[in-house]
């Protein structure tokens, strides 16, 4: 009797073992929990706003956390630490982040710059090739430095070209309005701010080429294990779009506010770049000439010959279009 009880509590003892053992190596559940966004400010972002303020991401069945980053490096160390689901970043920053081991894809492409930003440059600075030598602003590994790589590239160059000075945009903008350098590679409001300096302009924009498309790039895992929540957060983003084109009267309110701004800085700032449909998604992603697919190989091309990378990069390694494809089956 006693040995059948010993037996008894042995195998109960080993199949609760066994029980916690599987509890204890199962896949966490996630379901529920909170898709945290990482956005750094710029303008394009008032489209995540607009959609959780006027409920969308909730009537899709999606709850969304927005998490504010202040620049680029604060963004990989989040996304590294799967502190966030996904950042809202150019191409330039797909590639670095690809390179660094993290393991992302972008799913889509949201808004582009219109002349949002550029270069800009002394009065003595005549044209690109005029840089040679100068002092330019810029920072380093991040989207001003694709931008200036990309259009000194067209002319034979490369940052090796000029004398650069490692500043956030901001910071760039700033330096060159009051005098501090030649020239800077910046975004707004620091581009219409050029003029405030004696001669100062706009040498080149994104209306010369809109390479500066801004996408939501998930950590690979998120994309396996919420694949429908990736879709809902899309899908409600997409919503959010119309939503603006429809009732601007209700939504430029929600990204002023968002942006401490006001409702005319945020109309002016709206003519320097463009929210891009879902149609639009589905017809350039992969072959767009400047679609998230192309961008993407594009600056890792031009970040692998200016020495950034260290090995060559495969976009659509960086990309998945599925999302797209079967967003509104």
């Amino acid at each position: 009797m006693n040995k059948i009880l010993v037996l008894v509590i042995f195998f109960l003892l080993l199949g609760g073992g066994i029980f916690f053992y599987k509890r204890a190596v199962a896949p966490v559940d996630i379901e529920g929990e909170p898709l945290k966004i990482g956005l750094n400010v710029w303008i394009g972002e008032g489209i995540y706003y607009v959609a959780k303020e006027k409920g969308l991401f909730e009537k899709e069945g999606v709850d969304v956390e927005l998490i504010n980053f202040d620049d680029g490096a604060q963004a990989k160390q989040l996304i590294n630490t799967n502190q966030i689901d996904a950042v809202y970043v150019t191409a330039e920053s797909v590639v670095i982040l690809h390179n660094a081991g993290t393991k992302v894809k972008a799913v889509a492409m949201l808004d582009t710059s219109n002349g949002a930003d550029g270069v800009v440059a002394a009065s003595e600075i005549k044209d690109l090739k005029g840089l040679k030598g100068k002092k330019v602003a810029y920072e380093t590994g991040n989207a001003s430095h694709f931008l200036l790589s990309y259009f000194l590239d067209k002319q034979g160059m490369s940052t090796k070209d000029v004398e650069t000075v490692n500043s956030a945009a901001p910071d760039a903008g700033a330096a060159f309005v009051a005098g501090k350098v030649d020239a800077a590679a910046t975004w707004e409001p620091w581009l219409s701010k050029a003029s405030e300096r004696k001669g100062g302009y706009i040498l080149v924009s994104t209306k010369d080429a809109p390479i500066m498309g801004v996408m939501p790039v998930f950590r690979e895992e998120v994309l396996k294990n919420r694949r429908e929540d990736v879709k809902k957060f899309l899908r409600a983003l997409f919503e959010a779009k119309k939503f603006i084109d429809e009732h601007p009267d209700e939504a430029l309110p929600i990204i002023a506010e968002n942006f401490s701004i006001s409702v005319i800085d945020v109309e002016e700032q709206m003519k320097r770049f463009r929210w891009i449909p879902y149609e639009e998604n589905i017809r350039d992603f992969e072959m767009g000439e400047f679609g998230p697919t192309r961008l993407i190989q594009m600056a890792g091309d031009l970040w692998f010959k200016n020495n950034l990378i260290s090995t060559p990069i495969k976009s659509t390694d960086l990309t998945d279009g599925s999302f797209l494809r079967e967003l509104y089956q």
